[in-house]
């Protein structure tokens, strides 16, 4: 007789634990999500606006050193030209004077604000690559998010284009492991 009550007992919980959760649980589950979803979404924003901010300036990186390679392979001058502002824009061309404003016959490559949503161009210089690569040395663009952090791109008197943080600005614009170096 025993036996049979604690059979019966296991069955009986046995059929309690196997019913699912209760409507109390659920809600306090969904409740939990909320307040971490809330938590999660301006982290998410800051860490996207960081994250263009970087690109942008690599890409600008990436295509001043492009420059530098036509330069030295075609025996030619190769030109920058940036406008800064809300609507700023930059164009890589063969011809001196090949604004960025509109598309031209006369551009390689063109890279507009609209491209990049979010960042603005506050300083920028035009550039010269000589027909051996070198370019005259120092900050070609410094780059700003809506949140104030700041990106700037420097050229060595090799022509060679670097990415770093100003002074005061901190230098994480990415994952841990992709720390800028302070310029």
């Amino acid at each position: 007789m025993k036996r049979r009550m604690k059979r019966g007992l296991t069955r009986g919980l046995t059929r309690r634990l196997t019913r699912g959760l209760t409507l109390i649980e659920l809600v306090i589950a969904l409740a939990v999500l909320a307040v971490l979803g809330t938590l999660a979404v301006p982290a998410m924003g800051s860490m996207m606006e960081r994250h263009r901010l970087r690109a942008v300036a690599e890409e600008l990186v990436a295509d001043l050193t492009e420059a530098r390679f036509l330069a030295a392979q075609g025996n030619a001058p190769v030109h920058l030209q940036a406008a800064e502002g809300p609507a700023w824009c930059y164009a890589v061309a063969r011809q001196s004077g090949c604004g960025c404003d509109r598309p031209q016959p006369c551009q390689l490559q063109q890279v507009r604000a609209a491209d990049h949503p979010g960042i603005t161009l506050l300083q920028a210089r035009a550039v010269q690559f000589a027909a051996d690569g070198t370019a005259s040395a120092g900050t070609v663009a410094l780059f700003e998010a809506r949140s104030g952090a700041r990106l700037r791109v420097d050229m060595s008197v090799l022509g060679r284009a670097r990415l770093c943080a100003p002074q005061g600005q901190a230098a994480r614009t990415g994952p841990a492991s992709a720390a800028v170096a302070p310029c």
